[in-house]
């Protein structure tokens, strides 16, 4: 749910950006049609073309095999305590729920009350649409999705310039604007925008419909008339299409305003470097360390004091075996053991001094009670006293990624990639044949296998570097592997 608010944020922010423009630039010109594909351009670009974009990037960007230049690395797997994590997040979260909820349950309201003034009319079906008589005279007439709603007294006194205002609505598909808009006022209930912005989509289906009736040659002073008679009737706002849209005065003055020629359409430029700065406000590294703590946000319930099932898997049971960083891209796997059969992993992160980036990618597999996970991190940055922290059955682990980098890195486990002098607690960096140093002990020997198949301490010397691709130190399961050049 983290991700979903974080979502919303950085899509909120673009929107915003672009809808400022469009009210600057474009809201004033007398180009509907044109507007309304902006406008609709705007939400697209906002809440689908840039999480797109990010998307893609994520996935294809080059994996450049970065090598590091290490020597006398301890390798100290050691369990940490969980981190606190801070409380704004998980308190933004219920907030941001708790916005979603008021505004499905007021549309849902009053979707319940369209359908009954639907209901309770006489419905007659037409081509394409459906025209509703009804006896309630206290709602203006209104269009909604297939049905156009009318009262007796209106039929009979206007009927012809409301059928051809609202029919105008029905013809242009204008239902399915709102009910875009709508979505996004739910999920981004918090934005100005986003409740400005289908006000301004209203007007501009309104300006669409006036325009309708005129060509159709009626009486502009007498249709004008009409609106401010039918101003007092009730409405049903950002639902349906209302005869009595409240800004009368504008869509008056647009009636006398004279069409837009093509130089104004190019003023739809200003909208990409707003798009721009709004893309560098969330690239700021305060903002986006603030975006990547909220998407590791949880409103889960630790139930920490409750005791997992037998056939649950328990934290305890976990190590941090590798971490590699390729390019961008960090990976770090993780394995656990004795896990029983069932096993529930979420909210992987890395979090240091109050600051935490939630996993761009995560993978579990579980086989005979073995657990391993891999969680990938894009643009990670160094951080000091860093840890690794997971939800495993609803229940919070964290694992210390101590930093054995001399560059204040925190890689605790080295993936070697090249050829290089490997000891038993320490990795480097060197050159010529691939030595293996105090391998055994009284209380450890380490298991040696090339291309997965063992071979003894003795045979690693006699492979010619040049044949080597990596070499993995497994301190956990105390085992060396090597993987040669296809």
């Amino acid at each position: 749910m983290g991700q979903f608010l974080s979502y919303s944020l950085v899509s909120g922010i673009c929107l915003l950006s672009m809808f400022l423009a469009y009210k600057l630039f474009l809201a004033g010109e007398n180009q509907h049609r044109y507007n309304r594909a902006i406008l609709m351009a705007i939400y697209f670009v906002s809440f689908a073309a840039v999480p797109a974009a990010a998307l893609i990037q994520r996935f294809t960007a080059p994996a450049v095999v970065q090598t590091l230049a290490v020597s006398d690395i301890d390798i100290n797997l050691a369990v940490a305590d969980p981190v606190s994590q801070p409380l704004w997040p998980t308190l933004l979260l219920w907030i941001f729920i708790a916005g979603m909820l008021v505004v499905v349950v007021k549309t849902l309201i009053t979707w319940v009350r369209i359908l009954s003034v639907i209901r309770a009319g006489q419905k007659i079906r037409r081509d394409g649409y459906t025209f509703v008589l009804t006896d309630n005279g206290r709602f203006a007439p209104f269009s909604w999705m297939r049905y156009i709603v009318i009262s007796r007294a209106d039929y009979d006194s206007n009927g012809s310039a409301i059928m051809a205002h609202e029919l105008k609505h029905i013809q242009s598909s204008h239902w399915i604007d709102l009910l875009i808009a709508q979505l996004v006022c739910i999920v981004n209930w918090f934005n100005p925008a986003a409740w400005l912005m289908r006000d301004e989509l209203l007007l501009v289906h309104e300006y669409q419909a006036d325009m309708a009736v005129m060509e159709q040659g009626y009486n502009v002073t007498d249709y004008q008339m009409l609106l401010i008679k039918k101003a007092v009737g009730a409405r049903f706002p950002s639902l349906a299409n209302s005869l009595n849209h409240s800004k009368l005065k504008k869509r008056i003055t647009m009636m006398y305003k004279e069409k837009s020629g093509a130089g104004p359409k190019a003023k739809a430029l200003a909208l990409v470097p707003m798009l721009a700065l709004s893309l560098g406000i969330v690239a700021v590294p305060a903002v986006s360390a603030a975006v990547s703590t909220i998407s590791a946000g949880s409103v889960t319930v630790s139930k920490g004091n409750e005791n997992s099932s037998q056939n649950e898997a328990s934290p305890a049971g976990f190590k941090i075996v590798n971490i590699n960083r390729d390019g961008n891209v960090t990976t770090v796997m993780l394995h656990g053991e004795n896990l029983g059969n069932n096993i529930r992993v979420s909210d992987v992160a890395i979090s240091a001094s109050g600051t935490t980036r939630q996993a761009s990618s995560m993978q579990c597999d579980m086989v005979n009670g073995v657990a391993t996970v891999r969680a990938q991190f894009n643009d990670l940055p160094e951080m000091k006293d860093s840890q690794i922290t997971m939800s495993v059955n609803g229940e919070p682990l964290s694992l210390a990624l101590n930093e054995h980098d001399p560059n204040g890195g925190f890689f605790s486990s080295i993936k070697v990639v090249g050829v290089g002098t490997i000891k038993k607690d320490s990795a480097s960096i060197g050159s010529g044949a691939v030595n293996i140093i105090s391998t055994s002990t009284s209380d450890n020997q380490y298991k040696i296998y090339v291309d997965d198949k063992e071979i003894p301490e003795a045979d690693l010397n006699k492979i010619s570097p040049d044949t080597i691709q990596s070499i993995t130190v497994d301190p956990t399961n105390s085992t060396i592997k090597v993987v040669l050049k296809k």
